[in-house]
């Protein structure tokens, strides 16, 4: 009966990961059938693989990492190392920009500055964070 489970377990880590709480804040977020998308992630029902791509793409999942449990995307954001992306990170973080920011702006963020690191070098990243942080609190007030 439950034969699905595996892709049930990492369907879920998925939508976990995607920040949404349940099943159903995720279904009524795409707009799928909300008793389906449930019994796909509690393995009850199979995935067909049109489905599985379909819940990697909203969730900017691998479909591989889904369906078999390896990932094929390269991690490496913006082709920095492990270490230069923390130093990106806590940088942005301790801006006093970053306390009222949303979260997807900051993740935007942190990969434009890694993209900025990556090719120029790390002078003058507070001039970038603080630009950013204005330019995207004008926006949003």
């Amino acid at each position: 009966m439950y034969e699905y489970m595996e892709i049930a377990d990492r369907l879920r880590d998925a939508r976990l990961a995607a920040g949404f709480r349940s099943a159903a804040e995720a279904a009524a977020s795409f707009g799928w059938t909300g008793s389906t998308y449930a019994a796909h992630e509690n393995g009850t029902r199979g995935c067909k693989p049109a489905d599985i791509k379909k819940y990697a793409d909203a969730f900017q999942a691998d479909p591989c990492f889904i369906t078999f449990g390896t990932n094929t995307k390269n991690p490496v954001i913006s082709g920095l190392s492990d270490g230069g992306l923390k130093e990106v990170i806590t940088f942005v973080l301790s801006h006093e920009g970053a306390a009222a920011a949303n979260p997807r702006d900051i993740a935007d963020l942190v990969i434009d500055i890694c993209d900025y690191v990556r090719q120029s070098g790390d002078g003058g990243l507070q001039n970038v964070v603080d630009f950013a942080f204005h330019r995207r609190a004008a926006r949003s007030g």
